[in-house]
């Protein structure tokens, strides 16, 4: 009964999890750029059941000389939480008309410079700071291939490779980075990421006056969501189950009559 408990519990731990994860995705849906989290959980491996105290051979497999106990059955012992991932995949573009607004379309992120570093971002949705420069929503400059880049008064225009004119006159070429093994990369918060391998060049297509959504499609979610709730009640109703059951073991089948 107690192995119950902790299967049930455990269950309860790893849909908690995922509900904070999905969670999370929902509340970001109109953030643009961001990438969608998902949670991989784990089955703790099963162990075999055996007659303990038996010295009969004769058991179904895998009763064997190095385990000659009668063999009953397997039993699973719950599952626990492995990892949260990002999916990277490609989030719709969305037409906003501002021309400081940038998405990418394909494998790459834009560079900006912060007080810690440089960090990586999908989320064009970029404007002019006190001197001109163009930053991000947060303020971080974005990084061209000669440092941050700097705008003029001119009208400013973007080509489809990084080419940033204003007045038909060139000023910067956009820096976007990619990284084969997306898995170095880690989500540092305000839609950041900080990598752990060198970056590579990358050559998405850059699209003037849109921003890229959030991959979070809200109805998958959604149902994923009232899944995870009802997961969680059901193995809350185990631990309850098996809680009363080893209260009638105790005060009930062990009482003297």
């Amino acid at each position: 009964m107690v192995r119950g408990l902790y299967t049930a519990a455990s269950g309860m731990m790893v849909q908690m999890i995922r509900t904070d994860t999905i969670a999370n995705n929902l509340a970001n849906v109109r953030t643009s750029g961001f990438k969608r989290e998902l949670s991989m959980f784990r089955a703790i491996p099963t162990q075999n059941i055996i007659r303990i105290n038996d010295k009969e051979t004769t058991g179904p497999p895998p009763a064997t000389a190095f385990d000659p106990r009668p063999f009953i059955g397997t039993m699973g012992t719950g599952v626990r939480f492995e990892e949260n991932f990002t999916d990277f995949q490609q989030g719709t573009l969305e037409t906003t008309g501002n021309p400081t607004d940038l998405a990418l379309q394909g494998d790459g992120f834009f560079v900006l410079q912060t007080p810690r570093g440089l960090r990586y971002t999908r989320d064009g949705h970029f404007r002019l700071g006190s001197d001109r420069s163009l930053v991000s929503s947060e303020g971080y400059p974005v990084l061209g291939l000669n440092g941050p880049i700097v705008l003029g008064e001119g009208q400013l225009a973007v080509t489809t490779d990084g080419q940033l004119t204003q007045d038909g006159q060139p000023i910067a070429t956009l820096r976007i980075a990619g990284f084969p093994d997306k898995k170095s990369l880690r989500k540092e918060g305000h839609n950041l990421f900080v990598a752990g391998a060198p970056e590579q060049a990358a050559a998405p297509a850059v699209h003037q006056g849109a921003v890229e959504g959030a991959n979070v499609d809200m109805i998958h979610s959604m149902v994923s969501l009232i899944e995870a709730f009802r997961a969680y009640e059901i193995n809350q109703r185990v631990v309850t189950a098996e809680d009363e059951m080893t209260g009638r073991a105790v005060n009930d089948v062990g009482r003297n009559r």
